[in-house]
């Protein structure tokens, strides 16, 4: 695997770790450490604010799993969020 540093990132974006908190701030950016620990309660809590509407994320695209590396390529922007759909139906 290949090191990501702050010069593979594009102007403005942000340095996203997931292996350790980066060491470096970009100066037009920003840097964050990004770790998911499955939680059960807090993803049914996430669950029922869809439900009743408190939760209302705004979806930009829903796109096949077979195109998700188009979907993120750098110059690429949609208002929203982007959804990859992992299985045809549903």
């Amino acid at each position: 695997m290949k090191a990501i540093t702050v010069r593979d990132r594009g102007a403005g974006g942000t340095l996203v770790s997931m292996a350790r908190a980066p060491t470096v701030q970009p100066k037009d950016g920003h840097a964050v450490f990004f770790v998911v620990k499955p939680d059960r309660s807090r993803l049914v809590e996430l669950a029922q604010r869809l439900r009743i509407g408190r939760l209302k994320p705004i979806v930009g695209a829903v796109r096949p799993l077979a195109e998700a590396p188009a979907a993120f390529a750098p110059g690429r922007r949609t208002p929203g969020k982007t959804i990859i759909r992992i299985a045809e139906g549903g």
